[in-house]
């Protein structure tokens, strides 16, 4: 459990794993069923990543290095209801472009970047904890339970064939690009993974003492339903 003085400790479980395992929508729905605060580490890297292209000064391109003091007048919050604010100002479009996506993929691999990143979740836990707003948070990334709250209550790493991942991630941005084939989602997909395992930094892995569960064959419904079971102690449905 995560705790300061001001508050009682909530519970804190990270779901961590690789794209298109599931990882949003489960954590979603386990944070409906239990009551508790979602968080998810890629929008704040994605909100950086805008910022990054969008308002940065000098302006920067994913070719670049990240230019860090460029976003020392950028701020990231994430209101009661998970909605996100850069700046102060209520941001809805824009993140989930595949040049923003890509963005925030690279980003991710500096170190000061995840410093940023990571404080930001830290803050917004322990707001939470401090004005008892929920009894627990659901934290979803790549690296929750290893580097962000490694004495999280309860830790989940999510996986699934390389095949069951380029699909699910395929019918999800058909619709926003036509042209796009599953091929070229597939390659993304070993592009980020390569990157995510070997940075030097927080590399993508499951934690010692997390429960690894393939979602290869499983349905959202049978997924939550046994991480409720581990987190409630009841039997699983």
């Amino acid at each position: 459990m995560f705790h300061v003085k001001q508050g009682k400790p909530i519970n804190l479980i990270a779901i961590d794993g690789p794209g298109g395992v599931g990882k949003s929508s489960v954590s979603h729905a386990l944070a409906e069923r239990l009551g508790y605060y979602f968080l998810s580490s890629g929008m704040i890297y994605r909100a950086m990543a805008w910022y990054m292209l969008h308002n940065a000064q000098p302006r920067w391109s994913p070719q670049d290095e990240p230019n860090l003091a460029a976003l020392d007048p950028f701020h990231v919050r994430i209101d009661a209801s998970g909605s996100l604010w850069i700046n102060d100002a209520p941001m809805a479009d824009g993140l989930h472009t595949e040049e923003n996506s890509k963005a925030a993929s690279l980003i991710s691999a500096y170190p000061d970047v995840r410093e940023r990143a990571d404080q930001v979740q830290r803050d917004t836990v322990r707001r939470i904890e401090e004005e008892q707003s929920y009894s627990g948070v659901i934290l979803e990334g790549r690296d929750i339970g290893t580097v962000v709250f490694p004495a999280a209550t309860h830790k989940f790493f999510l996986t699934a064939s390389e095949e069951v991942r380029a699909e699910r991630r395929f019918k999800e941005q058909q619709a926003d690009d036509p042209a796009l084939t599953l091929a070229a989602v597939r390659e993304a997909l070993r592009e980020r993974d390569g990157r995510d395992e070997s940075r030097d930094v927080a590399p993508l892995k499951a934690a010692p003492d997390a429960e690894v569960i393939d979602t290869s064959q499983l349905s959202q419904e049978q997924v939550v339903n046994r991480m409720w079971a581990k987190v409630s102690g009841a039997a699983s449905p």
